[in-house]
């Protein structure tokens, strides 16, 4: 009896003290946070510098088609001309539209004559019914010749300018100064009214569009742009200037549009050809510089900030330029924030 009272008390005794240790684990993980080497970030200057891509555009491009459907008669401009504002680009078969407009020009000379003839019997009228030789329903009557005269008249050179209208729209006029850049070989083809036959771009200058972060609101217009052409083994490149930021976001990409002209359409760069625009600021700004070490690049990049009563945040930031072990930053930050070098997984927030 007395030996197994001595093992029960021995058996207590372990499991007292394997308690105690489990107990003691938790201030042993406090230390290991607090040994947690941290850096407090630094201002630095950085000017800003952004480069993106995107597909050299005409500044100017118009598909063309005829009002009227009929046969081309007359190609006018070949492809890879060049064609004035106002100038002709093609013709249909225009016989029969010429005919309705000589037959609408006819019926407004008729027209005038029979309201000419129909204002003289008026004249007369008025002279006979003064003298008492007409009745008032004559009268009546000579009046309203008159006006059904004019009204004819009218009708007559609405029809007339209806018919030379078609008429003109036999004739494809280009809307802009431009090139020719796409059309059919040859005339003969019918076409239907609203069909785009033509491509007329405007080659004086190209643009290109493209988009940038939404942090990058110092981005104005007239700020000078570098532009390299995208075509392999071309070293072309050229100074154009930011025409335009559009002051929304793209709904689909949350991106600040950006467009950049390029005057004269330059040596080495073809509409509709690929380029690359790199975009300066005129003076530097003030970002943060932290460690590579407090750098963390999974999911996004990211620091770990020691913050009062021994909590620790987890801030996004964006990694604007790298310097030897340094990595200049933009995001919500402070000076005098403390960041953690080589931050465990998970501290902070989801690692």
């Amino acid at each position: 009896m007395l030996q197994v009272r001595s093992a029960s008390v021995l058996l207590l005794a372990v499991m007292t003290s394997g308690c105690g240790r489990e107990a003691a684990a938790p201030p042993a993980a406090s230390a290991a946070v607090a040994d947690l080497k941290r850096v407090a970030v630094a201002e630095a200057a950085w000017t800003p510098e952004i480069t993106f891509d995107g597909t050299l555009e005409p500044v100017a491009s118009v598909q063309l088609g005829f009002d009227v459907p009929g046969r081309i008669e007359r190609l006018v401009v070949q492809r890879g001309a060049s064609v004035g504002a106002g100038e002709a680009v093609a013709t249909l078969d225009d016989a029969m539209a010429r005919a309705q407009s000589a037959q609408a020009e006819a019926a407004v000379r008729g027209a005038e004559a029979q309201l000419a003839a129909g204002e003289a019997g008026f004249l007369r009228a008025q002279s006979l019914k003064a003298a008492g030789g007409l009745s008032e329903q004559q009268f009546k009557d000579a009046e309203a010749a008159v006006l059904a005269g004019r009204a004819g008249v009218e009708q007559a050179r609405a029809a007339a300018l209806l018919a030379r209208t078609h008429l003109q729209n036999h004739t494809l006029r280009a809307p802009i100064t431009g090139t020719l850049t796409n059309g059919p070989d040859n005339a003969g083809m019918m076409v239907g009214a609203g069909t785009p036959l033509f491509l007329l771009e405007d080659l004086s200058a190209l643009q290109i569009r493209g988009s940038v972060s939404e942090s990058d609101t110092w981005i104005r217009e007239g700020m000078p742009v570098t532009v390299s052409a995208g075509s392999p083994g071309s070293d072309a490149k050229v100074e154009a200037k930011v025409t335009r930021v559009i002051p929304a976001l793209d709904p689909a990409t949350r991106r600040l549009p950006v467009e950049v002209r390029l005057e004269g359409a330059p040596p080495g760069f073809l509409a509709h050809g690929y380029a690359r625009a790199t975009i300066r600021a005129s003076e530097p700004v003030t970002v943060f510089s932290v460690p590579r070490a407090a750098i963390v690049a999974r999911p996004d990049f990211s620091v770990v900030v020691a913050r009062e009563g021994g909590r620790y945040e987890r801030v996004s930031v964006e990694v604007v330029e790298e310097r030897g072990e340094e990595r200049l930053v933009r995001g919500h930050l402070v000076m005098g924030d403390q960041v953690v070098l080589y931050p465990p997984s998970g501290l902070g927030g989801e690692g």
